[in-house]
């Protein structure tokens, strides 16, 4: 199993130098991959209002900032020499595909191809809305702009006719270092984001996932990936997943990684028996002095036991 973990990229804590020296510590300690989150900015939205998504109401971090994703991965890029750098997740449905497919393909030249480009639909509808970008054909966008990414970093002159994008013998260069293209990691647990999985990704990243969830769902993904000629062994299965260390066992409401080294431990044995081939790992309270101790003690207690 490999692991990576979440940059702090919102709020006062994330900062230029926080970035730096928080990937350059998880380097240090053998760490596989840092990751960072995308969203844009935050209109009002109503107490509660997040019928789809994560969260019930903006966290107030948010309010203090939020960093750019592929611009920090960059920044991250230029200080570091080996550990890969991922999206968790890009919204890609809220970025013209071609601009991403250009930046994304920058990035992975200019990082030696270290960048794995995570991708989700997104969940905030007052995102989209500010942006002007129809919340419900997010979706459609997505599979849309994969294909059109595709394309551009892998044919020499693509042609793309489709519902919300046109062009025709396009000269698109510098192409990606890796090839055929940056792993496509696909986010989301739905039918949709596993049928997208199996036509695009070259993993899965389910975000905080139960281990019910994953014996539903991988089960499922296996399915339609199959009906795709794939096989499941094909991909990357990531869980991302808050670890919280404490001293007493966890309760029945907390999250499988919160608890003893042990526990978590044994939660981590079970994604990876239920077929997790990756883990990234989510700090709780987002400050950079909590971060480091956690990356320490995961690496020591958790790690290194496995």
């Amino acid at each position: 199993m490999k692991f990576g973990v979440s940059l702090i990229m919102r709020g006062k804590h994330a900062s230029p130098e926080a970035f730096v020296k928080l990937a350059q510590h998880a380097e240090a300690l053998g760490y596989d991959a840092v990751w960072a989150t995308d969203h844009l900015f935050f209109p009002k939205v109503p107490e509660g209002a997040h019928r789809e998504g994560p969260h019930a109401g903006l966290p107030a971090a948010w309010e203090e900032g939020y960093w750019e994703c592929l611009a920090v991965l960059g920044h991250v890029a230029a200080h570091t020499q080996r550990i890969a750098l991922g999206t968790s997740v890009l919204i890609l449905p809220m970025h013209n595909p071609i601009e991403t497919a250009k930046r994304v393909s920058v990035l992975d030249r200019l990082s030696g191809g270290r960048f794995i480009f995570g991708v989700g639909v997104g969940w905030l509808k007052e995102e989209f809305e500010g942006l002007r970008w129809p919340f419900a054909e997010r979706g459609a966008r997505t599979d849309e702009g994969l294909e059109i990414c595709r394309k551009l970093w892998t044919e020499d002159k693509p042609s793309h006719a489709g519902r919300f994008y046109n062009f025709e013998s396009a000269w698109f260069d510098p192409k990606p270092l890796q090839k055929p293209h940056p792993p496509i990691w696909v986010g989301g647990h739905s039918a949709p984001a596993l049928k997208r999985v199996a036509r695009f990704g070259d993993g899965w990243h389910c975000f905080r996932p139960t281990h019910a969830l994953m014996a539903e769902k991988v089960p499922e993904l296996k399915r339609y990936l199959e009906e795709r000629g794939r096989k499941l062994e094909d991909i990357r299965i990531a869980p991302k997943m808050t670890v919280t260390f404490q001293d007493g066992p966890p309760r029945k409401d907390q999250a499988p990684t919160e608890g003893r080294p042990k526990d978590i431990r044994d939660a981590l044995r079970r994604f990876q028996d239920q077929g997790a081939t990756d883990f990234v790992i989510d700090v709780r309270p987002e400050t950079f002095d909590h971060a480091i101790a956690t990356l320490d003690r995961f690496a020591e207690e958790v790690r290194e036991k496995l």
